[in-house]
């Protein structure tokens, strides 16, 4: 990233009007870099193409202002295919995946942002931060029954047995048809 960090500084600073204060590399491949980039009143996420002349061509970009961030607002999961989606309010976007959970892209963008927010808002004693870690655990553990399928393998079963009942009833309506 090191040699695309210029380049990343000169579009944030023509798009944003500001130099980010941190770039944290998500992916970088021959002709793609995607990037968390923290900037003075917010975050943006970024996902690049390199162009024929090897310059930057912003893709696409979730930007994140820290006034409309809420802690726990930014949402991380890999979605079916293996990439992996970031979320914000009604905006997303995704990213290619990575050897890192989609939870240490949550956990550092919503740490930028607390950090904006101030030290009014960061959690100060013991019982806060217990409070906070329970929350991100029970997420967790959502997000891990989620993926276990097990929801969807019970609808499956029931899908499968109320097809066989309509076959069934169909069958035994085409045998009446035929006796009379």
């Amino acid at each position: 990233m090191v040699s695309h960090k210029f380049a990343l500084e000169t579009w944030c600073e023509e798009t944003w009007g500001q130099v980010p204060l941190e770039i944290s590399e998500w992916a970088a491949h021959d002709d793609v870099l995607q990037v968390f980039i923290k900037l003075n009143r917010g975050v943006l996420i970024a996902d690049f193409a390199m162009d024929s002349e090897n310059q930057l061509q912003c893709e696409e970009h979730l930007h994140i202002p820290q006034d409309r961030w809420n802690p726990g607002s930014v949402q991380a999961h890999r979605t079916s295919e293996g990439r992996v989606r970031f979320r914000h309010r009604s905006s997303e976007i995704v990213l290619s995946a990575r050897l890192r959970a989609p939870e240490w892209g949550q956990a550092l963008l919503e740490e930028w942002l607390m950090d904006q927010r101030g030290e009014a808002l960061k959690p100060k004693d013991r019982n806060q931060r217990l409070s906070s870690i329970n929350r991100s655990k029970l997420s967790i553990e959502r997000n891990l029954n989620q993926a276990r399928l097990t929801h969807a393998k019970s609808e499956l079963a029931i899908t499968t047995d109320r097809l066989e009942s309509a076959e069934r009833g169909l069958d035994s309506k085409h045998r009446l048809r035929e006796e009379e």
